[in-house]
């Protein structure tokens, strides 16, 4: 009378099925911990750029310029909103046909 052995029966074939999910997990772990350092610098470099900006604005706040700057910001918007008018005419122009 034969037996019939199974392989997930089989303890070396459970320990080589448990080494690949602990190297599977390793690798996600790997991955994983790669990301977050990619994010860490991200974050770290975004937040350089913003202290600049304030720091520059708060320049720009105690030499009078940002009030020169809103102006001229200003002046830019308005030289645009004419053609960004023109433009929405034409598209619904355009649409009615």
């Amino acid at each position: 009378m034969t037996s019939s052995v199974t392989d997930a029966g089989n303890p070396q074939d459970r320990k080589k099925k448990k080494d690949k999910n602990k190297d599977k997990n390793k690798d996600l772990a790997v991955l994983v911990d790669e990301r977050l350092a990619e994010i860490t610098s991200s974050m770290v470099t975004l937040t350089g750029r913003a202290d600049d900006m304030e720091k520059h604005l708060e320049e720009l706040e105690s030499t009078g310029g940002f009030e020169e700057l809103r102006r001229e910001v200003q002046a830019a918007i308005n030289s645009v909103v004419p053609n960004v008018n023109q433009e929405v005419q034409a598209l619904r122009a355009f649409e009615a046909t």
